[in-house]
Formats: structure tokens, C-alpha cells, sequence
């Protein structure tokens, strides 16, 4: 949860507001839902492709891709200090062959 503002005390004794805190910490929620958001539409993207007969996108690509996002929202949470992500795969209704790929980086040749 955001927290508000907190009044800090300077050395001089003055009270401040820690705003450059209370906008890092929007920011990163923001981010956070950013990669949330990214999973979404890779999770979406790959469910048109299996309700569309002939569609033009490689299967193979589209899991990759969900793989990915969902391995970006993983490390940032990680980074943020939330460990748990079990419940993720539930929230996000992430395919098992999506979670098999994630973390597998595509070699580059």
C-alpha cells in the first residue's frame, strides 16, 4: 500500500515532507502494474491466437512472450521485496506451458 507523505525532522529541527519517497514509491507501483498490464496482454494475445483457426502469429512466439512478461513481473516483485508469487499464476491464470518457459531465454543468433 502507498503510504502518504511522512514528516521528517531535519537536523536543524525543522520538519519536512519526504516527498522525493512518496514519488519513488508511486513510481514503482506504477512500474508494477505496468508489467502486470504487459502480462495481461500477452496472456490475451496468446488466448486470440487459439480461438482464431489459421492465425498468422507462431504459438511457439506468443507462449515465449507471455513467458517473458510474466518472468519481468516476477524479478521486479522479487526486487521489491514481495516473495510470494505462487498466487500469481492463479491471479493472472497463467498456463502451465507459460510458467514451463519462464525464465528460458531465446538464443540469439
Amino acid at each position: 500500500m502507498l503510504k502518504a507523505p511522512q514528516l521528517r525532522k531535519l537536523a536543524n529541527g525543522e520538519a519536512t515532507i519526504d516527498a522525493f519517497a512518496y514519488e519513488a514509491a508511486q513510481e514503482t507501483a506504477a512500474a508494477l502494474g505496468r508489467a502486470g498490464k504487459k502480462l495481461e496482454a500477452a496472456l490475451a494475445a496468446l488466448e486470440r491466437h487459439d480461438a482464431t483457426p489459421g492465425a498468422n502469429r507462431d504459438r511457439t512466439e506468443l507462449v515465449q512472450e507471455a513467458a517473458d512478461c510474466a518472468w519481468a513481473l516476477f524479478i521486479q516483485r522479487d526486487f521489491l521485496g514481495l516473495k510470494t508469487d505462487h498466487h500469481l499464476t492463479r491471479t493472472y491464470r497463467i498456463p502451465d506451458e507459460v510458467m514451463r518457459r519462464v525464465g528460458i531465454v531465446k538464443r540469439r543468433d
